[in-house]
């Protein structure tokens, strides 16, 4: 009997799911432009444009004007964005704006004035912005590690990701974006065990979020454990369980295991995700062996009609002949 792999996939469609921890800004379909000009209308090239989240303080993109006074971006989420606008010979302006990822953003048209020449006068050198986390302050090598963690997970260098999430956990130990990241990280290495074992801390750390059992469902479903697999996707919301194969896999586990009672709830929940004929032939074959023929011819009729040339058609057909 097969099992279907939907490991790597699921492991990616968690990551994509995954909370953005160092670069939160980035990922959004917001785009935005503007144009920088002096108190005569002279464009300004090599302005300096900073633009700072307002959700976090500290992340978002640098960028310069051209010779036409003209910048542009794209790609940042939406909300609230404070914008610096620096060039030399003239004070610095600073405004805020609101960004919709739905719909077009106005042009920013910015005006700056020429700078006043002052005395100098010796000042304290201005703090660094702090750094954030789940709302504790970190480090900028920790904000380097989760940065360099991130790319290495991208590149699936599992190892490298996982030593640098490691080095920033030392500051936020009770992070769950952080530990559930280790725990694909450990994964990608082999390590399932390692990987499990994140994965349920995750889940201590974070109750509300499902993405750490359906790690552990995965992993336990393909070491051959349907029952502990089973057990963790019951505690994912039903809508949130996208993957039939998960209980399609934990179904024809416990189908060989002769569990046919166990078996067919599993097929059940896999057909409701996906009318897959593959399921519909083992819920087939778990009905007939619990002398429900009625069901399993239904079934088996089903599994051909949505793979008449299917690999399980020859044995389906020769069962349907079989049956009264």
């Amino acid at each position: 009997m097969r099992i279907r792999s939907g490991l790597a996939a699921a492991a990616i469609a968690a990551l994509l799911a995954l909370p953005s921890i160092a670069q939160e800004w980035r990922g959004g379909r917001a785009r935005i432009d503007g144009v920088v000009k002096n108190e005569k209308g002279e464009p300004i090239a090599g302005a300096k444009v900073s633009l700072r989240w307002g959700k976090s303080g500290h992340g978002g993109p640098d960028l310069t004007t051209d010779k036409s006074g003209r910048w542009s971006t794209a790609g940042l989420v939406g909300g609230p964005w404070d914008v610096d606008f620096d060039a030399a010979g003239y004070a610095t302006k600073k405004i805020q704006i609101q960004l919709s990822e739905g719909g077009r953003n106005e042009t920013v048209a910015i005006e700056l004035e020429p700078q006043k020449v002052q005395a100098p006068v010796a000042s304290a050198p201005t703090p660094e912005p702090a750094i954030m986390v789940d709302g504790k302050k970190i480090s900028k090598e920790a904000a380097a590690a989760i940065e360099a963690g991130n790319a290495a997970l991208n590149e699936k260098n599992w190892s490298s990701a996982r030593e640098n999430y490691a080095k920033a956990l030392t500051e936020v130990p009770d992070n769950p974006a952080l530990l559930l990241r280790i725990a694909f990280a450990y994964l990608g290495e082999g390590n399932k065990d390692e990987a499990v074992r994140y994965a349920h801390m995750a889940a201590d750390k974070s109750p509300g979020d499902s993405s750490p059992w359906q790690l552990i469902a995965e992993v336990e479903i393909q070491r051959g454990n349907a029952e502990a697999g089973l057990e963790a996707l019951s505690k994912v919301p039903p809508e949130k369980i996208v993957d039939s194969a998960l209980y399609l896999n934990a179904g024809v586990l416990l189908y060989n295991k002769k569990k046919l009672a166990e078996a067919e709830p599993a097929f059940d929940k896999a057909i409701a995700i996906k009318p897959d004929p593959t399921a519909y032939y083992y819920r087939g074959l778990t009905r007939y062996g619990e002398k429900k023929m009625k069901e399993a011819k239904g079934d088996f009729q089903k599994a051909l009609e949505l793979a008449p040339d299917g690999p399980d058609a020859k044995e389906i057909q020769d069962l349907l002949k079989s049956m009264p």
